[in-house]
């Protein structure tokens, strides 16, 4: 007998539904730990980090 949805064959309508969600769903989580790292490191004390200074070289190599 004829079954309706045939194991052996592959799936003709993939839903896209499941990957954009998941999708969403990582940029949301990312955006709130970073929101939340923001708002929790605000609290501390400014850190200044200075680069050294450059040497004036003649002629680069």
């Amino acid at each position: 007998m004829y079954r309706l949805h045939r194991q052996d064959m592959p799936e003709k309508k993939a839903s896209t539904a499941f990957p954009i969600s998941l999708l969403l769903l990582s940029v949301g989580v990312i955006l709130a730990y970073l929101a939340i790292g923001g708002a929790w490191s605000e609290n501390k004390t400014e850190m200044v980090v200075y680069t050294p200074q450059t040497a004036e070289v003649p002629n680069p190599r």
